[in-house]
C-alpha cells in the first residue's frame, strides 16, 4: 500500500509492516496502525514509527536497552494475554525519544511500547511498578562505545 508521510512523502508500506497497536499510543488513542520506516541512512539504534492513519505523526523509536543496561520490568499477565506473548523472543520493546534539540534528548522510560513483532500487534504499556521517569535524558545513560549518536545531526 501506498502511505503519504510528512516527513518521508509518499513511500510503499507492505501489510506485513504494519502493526495494530491494542493498547494505543498515549494521546492518540484513535490511531491504531503504525509502521517501522526505514529512511535508507544509517540511523542506528534509532527508528522512526510511522502513523498509517495520519500522515502528520511519526515518532523517533529506540530499544532502551541500547542505552540503559539495567532497565527491566515485568509485563503484566493483562498484557502477555492481550499482545499474545508466548516467549520472551516474542516481543521487542521500544521507547519514544522526544528531541528538543540536540543537547536536550529524552525518551520515555515509564511507558515502552511492546511489541509482539510475530502477531503484529504492540501497546504502549504503562508501567505501573518500579520509578522509570516520562523524561529520561537519553545520551547520559549510553553505554559502549557509540556514547556520540545523536539523531538529529545526520
Amino acid at each position: 500500500m501506498m502511505v503519504n508521510t510528512r516527513r518521508f512523502g509518499l513511500i510503499e508500506i507492505n501489510e506485513d509492516q504494519v502493526i495494530t497497536f491494542i493498547g494505543p499510543v498515549l494521546g492518540f488513542e484513535t490511531l491504531k496502525k503504525y509502521a517501522f520506516v526505514s529512511t535508507g541512512e544509517d540511523r542506528q539504534p534509532f527508528e522512526f514509527l510511522q502513523a498509517i492513519e495520519d500522515e502528520n505523526l511519526t515518532f523517533i523509536v529506540t530499544d532502551p536497552f541500547v542505552f540503559f543496561k539495567d532497565y527491566e520490568f515485568q509485563l503484566d499477565k493483562h498484557w502477555t494475554e492481550a499482545l499474545d506473548v508466548h516467549r520472551e523472543e516474542d516481543i521487542q520493546v521500544m521507547v519514544i525519544v522526544t528531541v528538543r534539540s540536540p543537547e536536550d534528548i529524552t525518551c520515555n522510560l515509564r511507558a515502552p511500547i511492546v511489541i509482539n513483532r510475530t502477531k503484529r500487534v504492540a501497546a504502549q504499556v504503562i508501567l505501573e511498578q518500579g520509578s522509570y521517569p516520562t523524561k529520561q535524558p537519553l545520551l547520559g545513560g549510553k553505554k559502549g562505545a557509540d556514547a556520540d549518536v545523536n539523531p538529529v545531526s545526520k
